[in-house]
């Protein structure tokens, strides 16, 4: 499977976590609007993309196939806010993995969406951004892009 993702202005300097994300029901997975800022303070994060979006699937970093969400090996943007991710991921060692978290090898690619997270430390977000996962503050987490 041959994976590429390429961003131009993001935030700058950082690294920049992406996964695809979907229902493992198989259920057509949509990209987040400001519709889901359900307490209203201006960010859609994890907790509210879920509803339509799904949880997180596979990681988009530098090892896919592990399915190993929280680590440090996803893109850096460089001081322009561009990089580029372009890998060939092993379709079976993913599928076997998939399938142990999913209860499926069908990875039905046309029914999830891809994010794109994470803002600068120095952006100050109110107490009501949500989406910690383990070490990993809402920084890291608060998604700044989706597509199809």
């Amino acid at each position: 499977l041959h994976i590429k993702v390429e961003m131009f202005d993001t935030p700058k300097n950082i690294e920049h976590w992406e996964h695809f994300h979907g229902f493992p029901d198989g259920k057509v997975a949509q990209a987040a609007t400001m519709a889901q800022d359900v307490n209203h303070d201006g960010f859609v994060d994890l907790p509210e993309t879920e509803p339509v979006s799904g949880t997180t699937m596979v990681p988009l970093d530098a090892d896919p196939a592990k399915m190993n969400i929280p680590n440090n090996t996803y893109p850096v943007a460089d001081g322009n806010g561009y990089y580029e991710y372009e890998i060939d991921v092993p379709l079976t060692e993913l599928q076997e993995n998939f399938k142990k978290a999913f209860g499926s090898t069908d990875l039905q690619l046309d029914k999830r969406v891809v994010y794109v997270h994470g803002v600068p430390e120095s952006i100050k977000l109110p107490d009501t951004v949500k989406g910690c996962v383990m070490d990993y503050d809402t920084h890291t987490t608060l998604p700044i892009a989706a597509g199809k």
